[in-house]
């Protein structure tokens, strides 16, 4: 089993946000790497934005090749 989870370091200890019962006890590899934490309100106002100027209808990708 592999999960991507996020948490907290503290010194030594990384203190998950949730608990991954099946993995309780067992030796496991921990790749760290920072997050962000997001500005709640500068990130409301940004979709606010988005919403008000988004067009409606679909998205179109002008001919450039789609991502797989």
């Amino acid at each position: 089993m592999s999960a991507a989870l996020t948490g907290r370091v503290h010194g030594s200890v990384i203190e998950l946000d949730a608990p991954v019962p099946d993995l309780e006890g067992q030796r496991v590899r921990v790749m760290v790497e920072a997050v962000d934490e997001p500005d709640k309100a500068a990130l409301r106002r940004a979709w606010d934005a988005w919403l008000r100027k988004a067009g409606d209808g679909p998205l179109t990708d002008d001919g450039e090749p789609e991502f797989p």
